[in-house]
């Protein structure tokens, strides 16, 4: 299994992070992907949030991914169908500081037999690593 994990503290609130992330049609300013909403959250749901199915389509591949949980204080999504990887969990968490929020993103996950772990460890942190970058950047320049 594999785990990745960073954390960046961000000039936001939570609620403003929350509304960013969980606006999958403009996902791809901060990811090298492209997010296309498939199932729209639940009902009672805020949008983009629980229940909510996006497809994703990064270097040639394509593959769902559902959010299963989805409040101000935490994102917490998975890939469907064990596919790219398998037993996937991503978890964004918010802690609210002092006119900043702490970010942590964390993604679990098993490698496929055809992928070295060690390659994907690198991909995901990579990926983690500029998202974060980007999203403080998108807060820094208010």
């Amino acid at each position: 299994m594999i785990s990745v994990s960073y954390q960046k503290t961000i000039g936001a609130t939570p609620e403003q992070l929350f509304t960013t992330l969980t606006d999958h049609h403009n996902l791809h300013q901060l990811f090298n992907a492209k997010f296309d909403v498939v199932k729209e959250q639940n009902s009672n749901e805020p949008k983009g949030g629980k229940g909510c199915v996006r497809q994703v389509s990064i270097l040639g591949v394509s593959f769902l991914e559902e959010i299963i949980a989805a409040t101000p204080q935490e994102i917490r999504y998975r890939v469907i169908n064990n596919f790219p990887v398998k037993h996937h969990l991503g978890v964004i968490s918010f802690q609210a500081q002092h006119h900043a929020t702490t970010v942590n993103y964390t993604i679990k996950c098993q490698s496929p037999w055809y992928l070295p772990s060690f390659v994907l460890r690198k991909l995901l942190s990579n990926d983690i690593r500029k998202c974060l970058a980007k999203l403080g950047a998108m807060y820094d320049l208010r």
